[in-house]
Order: C-alpha cells, then structure tokens, then sequence
C-alpha cells in the first residue's frame, strides 16, 4: 500500500488523500466517519480531504444525507488529472511566456531533473544549426530515438556513439566494441550532447531512469568546442577499432579520418564564433 500512496503524492495529493482514495478503490462506498474509522484518522481531516478528492475528480459523493463516497476508476481519475494539468501548463505557458530573459551568459549549471534533463536534450537538438555529437548508453537512447531521427531528418548532422548495435536512418553511428563492459562498469545511463559547438549537456542518470546521478549544461563556447572535438576524436576511433581486422584496414582508416568532422575541414559555428570568424 506505501507503494501506491506515495505513487499518489507523486502527482500532488497529500497522503491523508492517497489513504482515503486508495482506502476506497479498495472498499464499497462509505461515509467519512467510516473512512477515518477504519484507517485511524480524525473525521473532521477526512471530510477535508473528501472535499479535496472531489475538486480533483478522484471522489465522487452520493447526492443525498447519507454522503455515500465513491472512488472513480483510477483510469478515469487519471485521465482528467491528465486533461487538467495539461489545460493549466498550457495557461501558465502563455501567461510568463514574455517574462523569460534569454540573456546568453558563460556559466555551468547542474539540472536534478530527470524530465528537464530529456527535456533539454530535444530543445539543444531543436536549436542545432548544423551538427550535434551525442553520447548514449542505450535505454536513454530509446527514450529519444524520435528525436534524433527528426532531427535528421531535418538536415542536422548527428554523430553518436552507441554501446549496442543500432541503426538510425541518416544518422552517423559508431558501436564501441565494449559496449557491454562500459555499461556494466558504469551501472548506470549516461546522455551526453553537444551541439554546433556552442552548447553541451553532460549527464548520468540511475539505471530507473528516475534519478540524476549528476547533469550540467552549459553554453559556454570554448569548453563547448573542446567536448565536440573530444567526443567526435572518440567517435572515430572507435569508428578505426570497428575496421581492425579488415584485411583493407589502412584504406578503411584513410576513408573514415577524410570523412570526419574536425574544426579544420568543417564550418562549426561554436568554432567560428570563438574566434570571431564571418
């Protein structure tokens, strides 16, 4: 039952909220005095919480002296939870829209966020210019494989290096040999993308998936074109590794370096604004 309640407080009810709700889905209706009864709370707190349960669509209460209260189906309740929290995000989206200074500065921040972190991510793609270099254990690669392939689509340049065998339409990949090892060693899902070499997200989260185990960003120029050039090196050597026991492994290599990205054969515009190139 904790497991359920605190899935509940997870979404906003308090927990005498997610007691009553979860006390019944689970029983026939009752009035709050019975409720409060058999989970051992105060009447007066029930009724409150009843009162709040019903504004959230959660509860629904018989329409005569007896106030018979009733559970509504959890998929039911969490459908217009859904509808509801949309509604006001969607509000409070146009009411501070113009309220958001953009100014550019040069500084590192952390994000705690797992869903800011995925967030970030499809905004730093959504943004790119040119090219992106990413860096990707495999679930975060499923969660944001869409994105990766939209942006293609769209003409972006992507780099990634994968730790298990995958193919992404338009999208330049690179399997490292130890994927599995790296995986195993890290126990956890690392994100990493750079972007334009303007930009950088930094990221490991928990193998759930729920927790940041530590995320920067930052658009700082210079240590963003130094990750690009660092990340995109390692892609093509494991690129290199990938071709070592082909028996034409000096032309394979030739072919992979002329065909890399380097701040020397590429416009990167992270590259051409540190030093202010037009």
């Amino acid at each position: 039952m904790k497991k359920q309640i605190d899935s509940l407080i997870e979404i906003g009810l308090n927990n005498l909220e997610a007691e009553v709700y979860v006390y019944l889905l689970s029983h026939l209706p009752a009035t709050a005095y019975k409720i409060g009864k058999d989970i051992n709370k105060p009447t007066a707190n029930v009724y409150k919480a009843i009162e709040s349960l019903s504004k959230k669509g959660a509860v629904i209460i018989e329409d005569n002296n007896k106030k018979l209260c009733k559970a509504v189906a959890i998929s039911e309740f969490i459908s217009s939870f859904k509808n509801d929290i949309f509604k006001k995000a969607s509000q409070a989206e146009t009411n501070l829209a113009g309220l958001f200074n953009n100014t550019s500065d040069q500084n590192t921040y952390q994000i705690n966020s797992v869903p800011l972190v995925f967030e970030r991510f499809r905004s730093m793609l959504k943004r790119c210019k040119k090219i992106a270099v990413i860096d990707a254990f495999p679930d975060v690669l499923e969660v944001l494989i869409n994105d990766i392939e939209d942006a293609a689509q769209h003409g972006i340049n992507i780099f990634i290096e994968t730790y298990k065998p995958i193919n992404i339409k338009n999208v330049e990949t690179a399997c490292t040999n130890v994927g599995e090892k790296n995986i195993k060693h890290w126990n956890s899902q690392q994100l990493n993308i750079i972007i334009d070499g303007e930009e950088h997200l930094i990221a490991l989260l928990d193998n759930s998936l729920s927790n940041v185990i530590q995320a920067t960003w930052s658009n700082n120029v210079y240590m963003s074109c130094m990750l690009h050039a660092g990340f995109l090196r390692e892609h093509t050597m494991v690129k290199i590794q990938s071709e070592y026991d082909s028996p034409d492994f000096e032309n394979k290599v030739k072919s992979i370096l002329d065909s890399q990205r380097f701040f020397y054969n590429s416009d990167i515009p992270g590259f051409n604004k540190l030093f202010n190139i037009k």
